[in-house]
């Protein structure tokens, strides 16, 4: 089985997406069914999904490429948010500017504002969601130590400066044993490289939150 659906909450005060409110979750742990049987396809089981519920939080437990994520959306349009474990992209430089300018065809359509992201490792990856979810106001991602965060921070943050459009308002960074030195750390750094002006730093439990405006 691929896909489950469960009663799915998220807490929008807190940002926190391991807290529930009413809304309906669909989960999936096999991105291409069809590798193991011609008779099962990804599109079907979403269809038949939707005419009993709406769907609102995504949850994809595999890890999934650029195109058949998009693909999956596509079929979603009620999902506001999104837990994703792995994602795999073309190589740099690698990308058509005919697959751009699909990408960006469909992203119209997809109303995410929430992404949890468990493991990001390339800078890359953060482009091609923000061109498919151009509304992203809130990241999360799950850091294998502060290094780790202090380097996604810096790459995350200068791409904003670049492209100021961009949606993105706040960052969440999951550090294992999150403290306050941390924290002190990564607004420094922040400073030092000019990287925001307004902002807010803080650590709650093992979550580093960092909103600007």
């Amino acid at each position: 089985m691929f896909f489950r659906k469960r009663w799915y909450e998220y807490d929008t005060q807190h940002h926190s997406f391991d807290q529930l409110s009413k809304a309906i979750q669909l989960i999936i742990d096999d991105g291409c069914p069809e590798r193991w049987s011609k008779s099962i396809f990804i599109d079907t089981y979403i269809n038949h999904a939707l005419t009993l519920t709406r769907i609102y939080h995504l949850e994809i437990q595999t890890k999934i490429d650029i195109g058949k994520l998009n693909e999956i959306l596509y079929l979603l349009p009620d999902v506001h948010s999104l837990k994703l474990s792995s994602l795999s992209i073309s190589k740099a430089g690698c990308i058509s500017q005919e697959e751009v300018e699909f990408l960006s065809f469909l992203s119209p359509k997809n109303q995410i504002k929430k992404i949890c992201f468990q493991n990001m490792n390339e800078i890359e990856q953060l482009y091609m969601l923000l061109l498919i979810c151009p509304r992203i106001n809130h990241l999360q991602i799950n850091c294998i130590d502060y290094q780790h965060a202090e380097l996604l921070a810096g790459l995350i943050l200068t791409e904003m400066k670049t492209e100021p459009n961009y949606s993105l308002r706040l960052l969440c960074f999951y550090v294992a044993a999150a403290d306050d030195d941390m924290v002190q750390k990564l607004e420094k750094m922040i400073h030092v490289e000019n990287l925001l002006v307004n902002f807010v730093i803080k650590h709650v439990h093992n979550n580093i939150y960092l909103q600007w405006k």
